[in-house]
């Protein structure tokens, strides 16, 4: 399965287990634009997956998570699991350093990101372009 499809195998079940219609996720983009990325006819950018996110009340790691379970048939626990020990090793060689990434003072099982406070992109518009020959 390709991301484009699990992404928008994930998109949809969540937006519908939620509650939600295209519509209420149209407040971050059109409406359109949220059909073709359910129809697996478009990639979202992270900064669209980020405000997706809001109306969503998840964070964008959780539909990345999720996708990448969809498409690899991983669990989202392993895929964690694996994200949790490179990000560990980065930490050990250094990496936190040059980029400025805090580290946790330990690890916890609670939910630690929270999107209150987050408003959707109000001016925010989607283009795609379309190259013909």
């Amino acid at each position: 399965m390709s991301l484009k499809t699990a992404f928008a195998s994930v998109l949809k079940a969540t937006r519908t287990a939620r509650g939600l219609s295209q519509k209420n996720l149209a407040e971050v983009s059109s409406r359109t634009y949220i059909s073709k990325l359910e129809r697996a006819q478009c990639s979202p950018t992270l900064e669209m997956m980020s405000a997706l996110s809001v109306p969503l009340n998840l964070s964008p790691l959780t539909l990345i998570a999720m996708t990448m379970s969809v498409e690899t048939g991983h669990s989202v626990a392993s895929i964690v699991n694996r994200i949790e020990d490179d990000l560990a090793e980065l930490a050990q060689a250094g990496i936190n350093e040059g980029l400025q990434v805090l580290a946790p003072a330990k690890p916890h099982k609670t939910k630690a990101f929270s999107l209150q406070g987050r408003q959707p992109m109000k001016s925010h518009k989607q283009t795609e372009f379309l190259f013909l020959e």
